[in-house]
């Protein structure tokens, strides 16, 4: 509200005049971190205080106006330290682990091309990973067998809706409606009937969640160190526990051999500085672990290619597969293809082509009109808006005045200006009229 820079209505505009107004005493601002940006900036300026108070868990910015707050607010005066209050029963007692997933070989081909060209294509393939997936999966599956309640974070928003529809989980991201929010947060937080939650970057703050003891990181943005500490933070709350036994879980799952380990290792600088450790896991699960997704190659291939489509890669041509599925082949492949086709014989053909294609699909769609739309505007909108223009004649707009607006009909001579020239020759056309009615009736 305070950084909002547009026009307000009429109620929150008495409630800013009022807050600006007056002189307050005490400023306390939570989530400090995020006043040097240049929204929230504003909130120290236009507000007038005697003395500011910043709270934060996370004092990290990745650029460089994290010094600014010795300015804006002023220097630090205490920090806490995690360790000292995880032994004093303020903290939960959290066990963090690294996963290693292998990547596929079809993705990790793929990636290494896409690593050169487009590294945003990249960093989808390395997070679309299938044995992240299962990871994933198997985590889940244990967790929820000991009635933990997980919480599932990624950045990447398709593979959110992927993972979560795959394994009918509900899901939270930015254009979640507030209602359908609110229901699946309190099933969460009240109800035994969903255990695990699959979520965006919008709760990585400001979310009440005092059950969660497992997350799940399964997409980040890129080497967020206060991201990391934040999502950590989801499950600090303290808990019951029995002795030195770990009541809260923090699973990071990393694609092996790609940019998302130095991205991992990055993210973990501040915790390992807080005095936490990762325990990295490399055989999580294998190819035999059976009731998980993806043990079918055809299975990965199809996964392959809906994310190769949602790359769209200039160098990929779309073909219509079988039941109208869409795959991608590269432009070399479909180079090959027409080689193969000019070498055939004439009699011959390739064995490609006698595979034949059948779906459902309508007339407009075969013609390539399917996206076309007609719509009919009335005419009378039409010639006013032509007349306006400029886009009639003169004649045409000075009868269309002498019609009163309306359209001539069809079968009536159409009145021109009364010139001159045109009086003279309707006289003359009558007088011939009238001689050859009086002289030669019989014509």
């Amino acid at each position: 509200m305070l950084g909002h820079s547009g026009k307000r209505s009429k109620e929150a505009q008495v409630v800013m005049d009022q807050m600006t107004s007056r002189e307050w005493g005490l400023l306390v601002l939570d989530e400090v971190h995020v006043t040097p940006a240049n929204t929230f900036r504003k909130c120290t300026s236009i507000i007038r205080s005697k003395c500011k108070l910043g709270l934060t868990a996370t004092l990290l910015r990745e650029d460089d106006k994290i010094d600014d707050l010795f300015y804006l607010i002023g220097p630090k005066l205490y920090e806490a330290n995690w360790l000292d209050l995880q032994k004093n029963g303020y903290l939960a007692l959290v066990q963090c682990m690294e996963v290693w997933c292998e990547m596929n070989n079809d993705f990790y081909r793929y990636y290494l091309y896409m690593q050169e060209t487009n590294k945003k294509a990249a960093v989808l393939l390395s997070d679309f990973n299938p044995n992240k997936f299962r990871c994933m999966q198997y985590l889940i599956h244990v967790h929820e067998k000991r009635g933990d309640k997980v919480l599932v974070f990624s950045d990447n928003i398709p593979l959110l809706k992927h993972c979560a529809k795959t394994l009918v989980k509900p899901f939270i991201y930015g254009k979640t409606g507030n209602q359908e929010r609110k229901y699946w947060l309190h099933n969460f937080n009240h109800t035994s009937s969903t255990n695990c939650l699959f979520i965006s970057s919008v709760g990585d703050t400001s979310l009440d969640l005092p059950d969660v003891n497992v997350v799940i990181q399964i997409s980040s943005h890129y080497g967020s160190r206060r991201q990391e500490a934040q999502r950590l933070g989801r499950i600090l709350r303290p808990k019951p526990r029995q002795g030195d036994e770990f009541n809260a879980f923090f699973y990071t799952l990393v694609s092996k051999d790609t940019r998302d380990m130095f991205y991992a290792t990055k993210r973990q600088r501040f915790l390992v500085d807080q005095g936490y450790s990762f325990h990295v896991i490399t055989d999580l699960v294998s190819e035999n672990t059976p009731n998980l997704h993806y043990n079918d190659k055809a299975q990965v291939t199809e996964l392959l290619q809906r994310v190769l489509v949602m790359i769209k890669d200039p160098n990929m041509e779309p073909i219509e597969e079988e039941y109208g599925r869409e795959r991608s082949v590269s432009s070399t492949d479909a180079k090959n293809r027409g080689k193969r086709r000019a070498n055939n014989k004439e009699g011959e053909s390739d064995d490609e082509e006698l595979n034949a294609i059948r779906k459902n699909t309508t007339m407009s769609a075969l013609s390539d009109g399917s996206g076309i739309k007609y719509s009919e505007i009335q005419h009378k909108q039409t010639s006013q808006l032509s007349s306006s223009r400029g886009l009639l004649s003169n004649s045409a707009a000075t009868t269309e005045n002498a019609n009163g607006g309306k359209r001539q009909k069809r079968g009536q001579k159409r009145k021109g200006p009364q010139t001159k020239f045109m009086q003279k020759a309707s006289k003359e056309r009558k007088t011939l009229n009238e001689r050859r009615q009086k002289y030669l009736p019989h014509l």
